[in-house]
């Protein structure tokens, strides 16, 4: 970015800005991250560079999702939708959608949920993308845990672990252990539900953000109620 800036090239500084909006969605710093695809948004379409311009409108909606703005959110990951496809990005375009997929969960929309999530999936499949489908599995876990779907939910989710393990990707690890966590606190299994927050604490050490840790925590000290420990439980 800085590099861009001497150069006074704003399409670089675009494209340098949605990784930097990337480096800080990992990290849970979420209102800098929204800033940077904010201003990458707005470089890429002065610069007519419809890339970055797609990438940023897919961030801004899942950081929308993250701090409860999910009309907002929708709108967004519309517009992301819409720009991947005149680009003729199916995988930004499956990103889209599978990140549309949580968003209609959080607004109790879950049948559309698992219809987004299932499209995101057939598209990263035809194109043979076994990480990027794993994402998409995650998502539909989710959609299933709402809908009640349980078994279901879990074996979606336990796929996606599976590729997130073998490809070394720690933070969507973390939180596939936090997402099997949940759907078993919904089936009234508390022992699993604890075992996995135990778990995805230990992966996420030191990276995913505080946000992210106080969910496993709140998710881990009700699995702990439900096992008759209140004073871990509180103390989660």
């Amino acid at each position: 970015r800085d590099a861009a800036d001497a150069a006074d090239d704003p399409r670089t500084r675009a494209r340098a800005l949605t990784t930097l909006t990337n480096v800080h969605l990992v990290a849970g710093r979420f209102e800098q991250a929204d800033a940077e695809a904010r201003l990458a948004m707005e470089l890429a379409r002065a610069a007519g560079d419809l890339a970055p311009s797609c990438w940023a409108a897919n961030d801004r909606g899942i950081i929308a999702l993250y701090q409860g703005r999910h009309a907002e959110g929708e709108a967004c990951l519309k517009e992301a939708i819409e720009s991947f496809r005149l680009d003729r990005n199916l995988a930004g375009e499956a990103s889209a959608l599978c990140n549309l997929s949580r968003i209609h969960l959080a607004m109790g929309q879950s049948t559309s949920a698992v219809e987004l999530a299932q499209q995101g999936i057939v598209i990263y499949d035809r194109l043979g993308h076994a990480l990027r489908g794993a994402n998409g599995r995650y998502a539909l876990g989710l959609a299933l845990t709402g809908q009640g779907q349980l078994d279901a939910a879990v074996d979606r989710l336990t796929e996606a672990l599976e590729v997130f393990r073998d490809s070394r990707q720690r933070l969507w690890e973390g939180m596939t252990l936090f997402r099997l966590a949940e759907a078993h606190l919904a089936g009234r299994r508390p022992a699993q539900a604890a075992a996995l927050t135990e778990q995805a604490l230990a992966v996420l050490r030191g990276i995913g953000g505080e946000w992210r840790r106080g969910n496993v925590l709140t998710v881990l000290g009700r699995a702990l109620s439900g096992l008759g420990q209140p004073g871990r439980a509180e103390a989660c």
